[in-house]
């Protein structure tokens, strides 16, 4: 679906984006996290062609962004729907003409442009606004138009800026619902930045993690929670561990229904090796918890211990060589 190889984008002297490669699925809802000034809006801009990117290949449905006519990537455009942090909203206008906006640029029927007003207030759940002034709507409410509008033209791509940034916890809640149910209705791809985790995790299905301008890991959700690299660590607010010369350390997952005290009991009663447990956590995902623990062992144990794991059928990540 969004295929990105190799994608440089400078400003001047200053290098924004270094050599990113990601590859996004059709109807899926990837995550793209980093803290503020890593990269990550630029990217977006640049999959709507909004920013040019300076090298590299960046395809959307096999079409080369850099190469398009102005025609055609007006075209384009039409196919890839927008929401911004701040909602962008003609605060004046009412509900009603904030999501016709598009179709009326697009000259579309004036009543295929009321049909899809309504059905679009109907999915995102709030069709008393119809008539509403968009400035009086509460934030959860001007972000439901705004999704609304960035639908009304039967977009295949939905990009999300920080959409829920300004929101308070509950409205959140609501809004990532709401664009779980968009993903599942309409088979629509959602790309998500963000630099909040709890929008990752309740959300997404993969997820790239960037910093200084480079994707530092990629994958699904669970994988990436699983590889911890310092850029996840740094978001979730976490102190980088460090190990002996002598030590080895495993971060491990299983199905939080499995439980990780049996696992642990059963490593420590049939290998008889010592080791720390230095975290446990139970990760709530979008589609499944997972128990979450880090073990510090002894070098010499770690073969006997990956493979326990691997017989277990645990996911790890195994770290030989000290972390600092």
């Amino acid at each position: 679906m969004i295929r990105i190889e190799n994608v440089s984008k400078s400003f001047g002297e200053l290098q924004i984006l270094r050599d990113v490669n990601l590859h996004i699925k059709k109807g899926e809802i990837f995550g793209i996290a980093g803290r503020s000034g890593v990269g990550k809006s630029t990217l977006l801009r640049c999959i709507n062609g909004l920013e040019k990117y300076n090298s590299g290949s960046l395809k959307v449905d096999g079409s080369e962004i850099k190469d398009l006519s102005a025609e055609e990537m007006r075209l384009f455009r039409k196919n890839i729907g927008m929401v911004f942090q701040n909602f962008s909203l003609i605060t004046r206008a009412s509900v009603y003409d904030n999501i016709a906006f598009a179709m009326k640029i697009w000259d579309c029927d004036r009543k295929e442009i009321d049909k899809r007003v309504k059905e679009l207030l109907d999915v995102v759940g709030i069709p008393e606004k119809i008539n509403a002034r968009a400035r009086d709507l509460s934030g959860g409410q001007k972000q439901r138009v705004a999704l609304a509008r960035a639908l009304a033209m039967n977009p295949s791509v939905l990009l999300c800026d920080e959409a829920t940034s300004a929101l308070d916890p509950k409205s959140t809640k609501d809004i990532l619902s709401l664009l779980e149910d968009i993903n599942k209705r309409f088979n629509i791809t959602i790309v998500m930045v963000t630099h909040e985790m709890e929008v990752i995790k309740n959300l997404c299905d993969s997820v790239a993690v960037m910093a200084n301008g480079i994707v530092e890991a990629s994958g699904s959700v669970e994988q990436v929670f699983l590889e911890r690299p310092p850029a996840l660590c740094s978001l979730l607010g976490e102190t980088p561990m460090s190990i002996e010369c002598d030590e080895v350390l495993f971060d491990i997952q299983i199905d939080a229904m499995e439980g990780e005290s049996l696992l642990l009991t059963r490593m420590a009663r049939l290998l008889d090796v010592d080791f720390k447990l230095e975290d446990n956590q139970k990760l709530l995902l979008k589609d499944k918890t997972v128990s979450t623990f880090r073990i510090i062992a002894q070098k010499k144990d770690a073969s006997l211990i990956r493979d326990f794991l691997t017989k277990e059928g645990a996911v790890y990540k195994h770290f030989p060589e000290v972390i600092a």
